[in-house]
């Protein structure tokens, strides 16, 4: 198996429930306030990086990887969106991002992505290391949350310092959840694509497999889930700037999980598709109709 442990080679105890309970009790736990990095450096015509808010004991997974496409000479007058990708993701974001960029960039949108903590180039290497966003360490996992929606406030803080006058979001999967959870916390949310988000994180512990870490932990030691559900909290936006796109035969993010979320949330544009958690993104169909979402929204 090799001497890198993962989340399921834990030993028993290494939960960090504690730490996990006093980062929960912050009262600012999602809203604290968030500034564009000071450090935001291209490092070629398109791709930048920049240092976390949030410092983890990894170097690798505190500088956070991003690339912009610019709409044009005058890319500083345009709206903006940024693309969030999925857990384990990272094919979207190398290959389907660029693709969707290309056809925001023409319809005057600027696009810009990050690699989510612990993904791609921010997985740390080392020995005994956190190499997972959905760890046995209760404590690393509401960390990486916290990073994660304080790195995508930080570009769209970036973006509306440069003078983009609109920025939004669209999230898949665990983009989407967090999509939803900046869109509750991040004034500067203008608008919010939430495709197949993971809406009830307490479900989604409770009944995937690839959780059995976390459920281990949480029997151990339990900690309140409802900071992670999207159901406890409201957009900062208007509802007519807030898509949501169901996938009918989703198997990871429950379809009654997301009405349930769209009655909460005023029942607010939803798609209700019939496609499943990964058909949705290879449909062209699909991905075209949002990008004129996104394009009307934006504008």
């Amino acid at each position: 198996m090799g001497a890198v442990m993962n989340s399921a080679q834990s030993p028993v105890g290494e939960h960090g429930a504690e730490e996990a309970a006093a980062l929960l009790k912050e009262s600012e736990f999602l809203s604290r306030p968030v500034e564009a990095p000071a450090d935001f450096y291209f490092f070629n015509a398109r791709e930048f990086r920049f240092k976390s808010a949030v410092s983890t004991p990894w170097a690798e997974n505190n500088l956070v990887y991003g690339k912009l496409f610019r709409a044009g000479k005058c890319w500083r007058t345009r709206p903006s969106v940024v693309l969030l990708h999925g857990w384990n993701g990272e094919l979207g974001y190398y290959y389907q991002f660029p693709l969707l960029a290309w056809r925001l960039v023409r319809a005057g949108i600027n696009v810009a992505m990050i690699e989510l903590p612990y993904h791609a180039r921010r997985k740390p290497a080392e020995n005994g290391a956190i190499r997972n966003f959905i760890s046995h360490n209760l404590h690393r996992m509401v960390e990486a949350t916290y990073q994660a929606t304080s790195d995508i406030r930080g570009v769209m803080e970036w973006l509306a310092k440069e003078g983009s006058p609109s920025v939004g979001l669209w999230g898949i999967s665990l983009g989407a959840w967090l999509g939803g959870l900046v869109s509750c916390h991040e004034p500067a949310t203008k608008f919010a694509v939430l495709m197949s988000p993971v809406v009830r994180m307490d479900r989604a512990i409770q009944d995937l497999p690839f959780c059995e870490p976390v459920r281990q932990s949480l029997a151990q030691v339990p900690l309140p889930l409802d900071p992670f559900n999207l159901i406890s909290y409201r957009p900062v936006s208007g509802l007519k700037h807030i898509l949501m796109i169901e996938s009918k035969f989703d198997l990871f993010a429950g379809v009654e999980t997301i009405e349930e979320l769209w009655e909460a949330w005023g029942r607010p544009e939803i798609w209700r598709l019939r496609h499943g958690h990964i058909s949705i993104l290879a449909s062209p169909m699909v991905m075209e109709r949002t990008v004129r979402w996104v394009v009307k929204r934006a504008a």
